[in-house]
């Protein structure tokens, strides 16, 4: 895996009031915060630093997080919740790219657009955004 995918695993605990995290494959990856949103912003800052990326990678990480909050319901509830919302990401991305696909298809075979908006579930307006010519800038 190339340097630019790679996927970093984090472990965060809960201890005393803070976050805490641990990137157990790069040696002396650890850190901590109050918050997950701040701790996420730590962890990409040491990940950069002990994998010796340039700062300009910092958004563009790729992180797994695990979280142990000590109370496993709480655990296999977020975790579950967390994989059911990434599967309907991946399903809304592909039915927006396959709706793309069909609209110029159907415009293409000479459907109106309100006949294809019909077809796909979408309004009129939707199938003349997604079939207009783009622009070359």
């Amino acid at each position: 895996m190339s340097a630019e995918t790679t996927v970093y695993q984090v472990v965060v605990t809960r201890e005393d009031g803070a976050w805490l995290a641990e990137v157990p494959d790069l040696e002396g990856a650890h850190t901590y915060a109050r918050t997950l949103p701040a701790l996420d912003q730590a962890v990409r800052e040491v990940v950069v630093m002990a994998a010796d990326r340039p700062d300009e990678d910092m958004p563009a990480l790729l992180l797994s997080y695990e979280y142990r909050t000590g109370d496993g319901d709480v655990d296999t509830t977020a975790a579950e919740i967390r994989a059911l919302r990434a599967r309907a990401e991946s399903t809304a991305a592909l039915a927006a790219a396959r709706t793309a696909e069909a609209a110029a298809l159907l415009v293409g075979r000479g459907l109106s657009v309100r006949d294809v908006a019909a077809l796909l579930g979408i309004s009129p307006q939707r199938v003349s955004q997604l079939t207009a010519p783009s622009k070359a800038s």
